[in-house]
């Protein structure tokens, strides 16, 4: 009698005569019986892995609706999820479930622009999984998720964004220097209003300031202040 011990990262198709008898799961298995003679049937095991898988599809050059030559990376999550499919429906599943993914990542770039590509990546994301799911179950395949890693557009458009970046960061700060500039002369003007309808307080300024450069302050009643620096003897 023969049995046969599944790991749980595999499952284990038994064919008698090329009909599928059973689908093992992890654990040891006793496996059905062929029959006498045994020569007159044939049984045949196989073992698929289910573990996760990364389908990677890097450097897709694709057009968007308004640049052409944008080059595109997207990556999916898969796994097998019906061995028997898997082994029976093509003779390689993770090629058709690629050239499923680039068909269906060139029609999703194709209907948006390179900004939607870049700011609205888990909608991408979300279209790509959707449209991948059908043909990938056909072999047997689960699509678990899907990623956009990564887009980047002709030199040319680069070199023009960065351009466009620079300018706005140029004007931004000319704009903040203007605003400095504009509270300061505020300030100027409120000051000197207040000076000039406190002349007290322009005296009390200036011989503030007097002091503070080391000058000698002479006050002469009404006539105001009169400043001078201090000899050096």
């Amino acid at each position: 009698m023969t049995h046969v011990t599944v790991p749980d990262t595999v499952r284990t198709v038994v064919r008698v005569d090329g009909h599928v008898v059973a689908v093992l799961g992890a654990g040891r298995h006793r496996l059905p019986r062929v029959g006498w003679p045994r020569a007159a049937r044939t049984r045949d095991v196989r073992h698929v892995d289910v573990r996760q898988r990364v389908l990677l599809l890097a450097g897709q050059e694709l057009a968007t609706v308004d640049v052409p030559g944008v080059r595109v990376t997207a990556a999916f999550r898969v796994r097998v999820q019906d061995p028997v499919a898997f082994l029976d429906v093509a003779t390689d599943p993770f090629d058709d479930v690629r050239l499923a993914a680039q068909v269906a990542l060139r029609d999703a770039v194709a209907r948006r622009t390179l900004e939607e590509l870049t700011t609205r990546r888990p909608d991408l994301a979300a279209d790509l999984v959707a449209a991948v799911t059908r043909p990938a179950a056909a072999v047997g395949v689960e699509v678990l998720d899907g990623d956009l890693r990564d887009v980047s557009p002709p030199g040319e458009v680069r070199r023009a964004l960065l351009g466009l970046v620079t300018a706005r960061t140029e004007g931004l700060a000319a704009l903040e220097r203007a605003r400095g500039e504009t509270a300061a002369l505020r300030a100027l003007a409120n000051g000197a209003r207040v000076l000039a309808d406190h002349p007290g307080l322009l005296q009390l300024r200036t011989a503030q300031v007097v002091g503070a450069a080391g000058g000698t302050v002479v006050l002469r009643g009404d006539q105001g202040v009169t400043s001078g620096t201090d000899p050096v003897g």
